[in-house]
């Protein structure tokens, strides 16, 4: 009897440690000339956007322990953010490192769609629906320069646009970029061949393409 007391005791303890609330902390890293800051900082998991306007470290409050996947976006530099894999009360620091836009970088497209959203098993029909609306998008990871106007030419002949994200700090991101590229490559075969992918103004992420 005492052996089980204790199991329910030891049960319900690690219970309560993994189901109350984490303080995690956002900091900077600053490696650009810009002495403030005005983005937004993004919570996948809670669908919670945040807005920053100074480089000051600060703190969130996360449900519980476990996995997050966060984001942080600025018009006015590259931010690179990187945490633990699991957000917990001794690992829960999260890392923004922002950098200068270079020239070619920021030719890059503005369009972009926070947080990263998987259509890798949508309908192909829900995925017309998407590609008319213009939220259709292929992911570039990293500091990939994209010509403005050849991604202009390309959506407007395939209805599909390109994000530049930042580069990938976790695993779900990575399958997610993926995913979601495989899946708009095998529909733009299905309806165009491959003739499109010569027109491409760069490498979508997971697609090897041999011009490139």
């Amino acid at each position: 009897m005492k052996a089980i007391i204790c199991l329910l005791v030891l049960t319900t303890s690690i219970t309560s440690v993994f189901s109350r609330p984490i303080t995690a902390l956002i900091t900077f890293e600053n490696n650009t000339d810009n002495t403030s800051i005005s983005g937004v900082f993004y919570i996948t998991e809670t669908n919670q956007s945040i807005q920053v306007n100074s480089l000051d470290s600060f703190t969130i409050q996360l449900p519980k322990y476990g996995k997050y996947h966060f984001r942080f976006y600025s018009e006015d530099v590259h931010a690179f953010t990187s945490y633990p894999v699991k957000i917990t009360e001794r690992k829960n620091v999260i890392t923004i490192r922002l950098e200068n836009k270079t020239k070619e970088v920021a030719l890059a497209p503005t369009e972009r769609r926070f947080p990263m959203q998987d259509i890798s098993n949508i309908s192909t029909e829900h995925l017309e629906e998407g590609i008319a609306l213009g939220s259709i998008n292929f992911i570039a990871h990293g500091l990939v320069a994209i010509d403005p106007e050849a991604a202009k030419i390309f959506k407007s002949a395939y209805g599909v646009g390109f994000i530049s994200e930042n580069c990938v700090v976790d695993p779900i991101s990575f399958k997610t970029a993926m995913q979601t590229n495989k899946r708009i490559e095998a529909y733009l075969i299905s309806k165009f061949g491959e003739d499109w992918k010569n027109k491409l103004p760069a490498t979508p992420f997971g697609l090897q393409l041999d011009r490139f």
